[in-house]
């Protein structure tokens, strides 16, 4: 690996039964050779995650979100010189996200065919001669493809793009371990101060006996039951089992634990609950005025032959209108004003926000149908 210099890898794994994915195969691929490695007969791995950390050796992947985990929980390093050919395809096209065997056919114009393996319980051994050629098609193709891509994005002056958004996904996903996992419990935001206090504490013993167990939290205590449970603060088993489902077998193994937990949240003193956080009040026009702005949006993404969804959502679109309009451009700036996409779109955008550009449809049979007219000019 090291003397190649640049090699393509992928993963086959688990999840369903664990706190984490648990890995089953390992792939590698080469210009002159494909590899599989298998985790159970190859336990330390040690050496391929320093591999993939050193700033040496280029490792491409395809969608890699869980092969970068993989990197992280071995390593809590981060890959130095990291390629995903989804996203640098999603920069010289209207092609993201796109299947393995899509961006095979677009970028080198050949079939795969995958055969049904999509189903394939990887930890079961042996596996059969279909799975492993299953598994190591998905890294035949990378270098190829990558080195066409590379090609591509350099007549285009936007490999420097690509560079940026790969760091950045990386980024993203060593950043989702570190995020505070019961603000994504759904009616976590609507709660008052105890019962939050009560779900926080919930959600972290869920998650150190899930990660004792090694099993996925969710099999420990529901999301729903959870904040049913934070909501209703039960000081006995038999209040705990007037929630719908809480008198299941698994669930009641951890009943007195359970109760106890919420015993220690309500004796919190009121001075050290958790704060609510309360969101700006902004005026309800910024939902239509980043609707405007999608229509933008899409029309330079379509004139530069770059994919929308990776340029910005109508999450992002809002985040900008309420930062340029509202929040007089103080504070973090917003991701499409940021970086290269700032030079793709930042700057149109916010001239339409100001009323500097209008917009017209010139042609609707058009590839590119609107106009942007500098106002100024007239």
């Amino acid at each position: 690996m090291k003397a190649a210099g640049i090699v393509a890898f992928d993963t086959e794994f688990v999840s369903e039964s664990y706190y984490r994915p648990r890995l089953c195969l390992l792939q590698f691929g080469f210009a002159d050779e494909i590899v599989g490695v298998d985790p159970f007969e190859v336990p330390d791995l040690s050496k391929w995650w320093e591999i993939m950390c050193d700033d040496t050796t280029t490792v491409i992947i395809h969608g890699g979100r869980e092969e970068i985990r993989f990197c992280q929980f071995a390593t809590n390093q981060k890959p130095r010189k990291l390629v995903d050919v989804q996203i640098a395809e999603g920069l010289r096209s209207r092609g993201f996200p796109m299947s393995h065997t899509n961006l095979v056919n677009r970028v080198l114009n050949r079939n795969v065919k995958h055969g049904k393996q999509t189903r394939t319980d990887w930890e079961r051994r042996p596996l059969s001669e279909q799975q492993i050629k299953y598994a190591l098609e998905d890294v035949l193709h990378l270098i190829e493809i990558w080195e066409t891509q590379k090609k591509s994005l350099k007549k285009m002056q936007r490999l420097d793009w690509a560079e940026a958004e790969f760091e950045k996904f990386i980024t993203d996903v060593f950043a989702e371990e570190d995020r505070d996992g019961w603000l994504r419990l759904s009616g976590f935001s609507r709660l008052n101060r105890r019962d939050m206090a009560t779900a926080i504490a919930l959600h972290q013993w869920r998650d150190s006996v899930a990660a004792e167990k090694g099993k996925p939290p969710r099999r420990i205590l529901r999301d729903d039951l959870l904040i049913d449970v934070a909501k209703r603060q039960p000081k006995s088993i038999k209040e705990l089992n007037i929630v719908r489902d809480m008198n299941r077998r698994d669930y009641q193994q951890h009943a007195d634990a359970i109760l106890e937990v919420i015993a220690k949240a309500v004796a919190i003193p009121e001075e050290k609950l958790p704060q609510k956080t309360r969101g700006k009040n902004y005026p309800s026009q910024d939902e239509v005025l980043a609707r405007i702005l999608g229509l933008v949006l899409a029309n330079r993404c379509q004139e530069l032959g770059i994919s929308m969804p990776l340029v910005g959502t109508s999450a992002d679109l809002k985040e900008l209108v309420r930062w340029h309009l509202f929040d007089e451009e103080t504070g973090k700036t917003p991701k499409l004003c940021d970086g290269w996409r700032g030079e793709v779109c930042g700057n149109i955008l916010t001239d339409v926000l100001d009323g500097k550009i209008s917009l017209r449809v010139v042609d609707p049979h058009s590839e590119n149908p609107l106009s942007f007219d500098d106002r100024n000019s007239r």
